[in-house]
């Protein structure tokens, strides 16, 4: 089987691949010392962050890598 694939397949799959990555940074930012509301885990179940627990550049580090960011996303406490 074979596959064909144009450059202009390619532009617009990177296109919305980094207007994905720019909406994601805009969030992290806007997100950064804010408290969480839910516990956040790693996948071996290492809790990354508590309850009340303010986010920042080193959680961030292991929620992405854990691959759990949209759990963060949702657990974000706002007043």
């Amino acid at each position: 089987m074979i596959i064909m694939i144009s450059n202009t397949d390619i532009h617009e799959f990177s296109k919305s691949k980094s207007n994905n990555n720019f909406w994601q940074d805009k969030k992290i930012k806007n997100i950064l010392g804010h408290p969480v509301k839910r516990v956040i885990c790693d996948k071996q179940g290492k809790v990354i962050l508590d309850i009340g627990d303010i986010i920042s550049f080193r959680a961030l580090e292991q929620i992405k890598q854990a691959n759990e960011l949209d759990n963060l996303f949702n657990s974000v406490y706002r007043k």
